[in-house]
């Protein structure tokens, strides 16, 4: 697999376009940001934290 390849997509107006390893990277952050956040989100909420 190339891991270098440019993937191309359009966001609103704006074409993007970067390497698979970034976008992977980046979708890969947000996922265990959006986690952490829920776990942090769900402990505040039990009154845990």
């Amino acid at each position: 697999m190339n891991w270098h390849k440019p993937i191309k997509f359009k966001i609103g107006d704006v074409d993007w376009e970067m390497p698979l390893s970034t976008l992977l990277l980046l979708i890969f952050l947000t996922l265990i940001l959006m986690a952490g956040g829920a776990w942090l989100g769900f402990r505040f909420g039990s009154g845990q934290l």
